[in-house]
């Protein structure tokens, strides 16, 4: 039996502006069939919209977290839970 979808708001911080951090996220999102958005914050931080399968969602967060690259996400942590949208189709870059 397939698990509900979740829905989460989430924010990165530590060095995850200017140095590709959002185009990181959104390639994960792809690889782990996840749904949403990524998005600078004007306090230096990333705020991510994501949806899917629990456990993939799970899976994505521990992905984009940590050094890779220029990035250094040194917290990813969910902030508030959101009501699902089944509308939502792919990933995208807030600019």
């Amino acid at each position: 039996m397939a698990s509900s979808p979740v829905r989460w708001q989430c924010v990165a911080t530590g060095r995850v502006q200017g140095v590709n951090y959002r185009a990181r996220v959104a390639e994960s999102a792809g690889r782990h069939g996840v749904v949403g958005t990524v998005a600078n914050h004007p306090d230096g931080s990333v705020r991510i919209d994501v949806q899917g399968d629990p456990d993939r969602v799970a899976e994505f967060l521990r992905d984009i977290g940590g050094p890779r690259g220029l990035s250094d996400a040194t917290s990813v942590e969910r902030v508030a839970e959101l009501p699902v949208a089944p509308e939502r189709r792919g990933f995208s870059i807030v600019r």
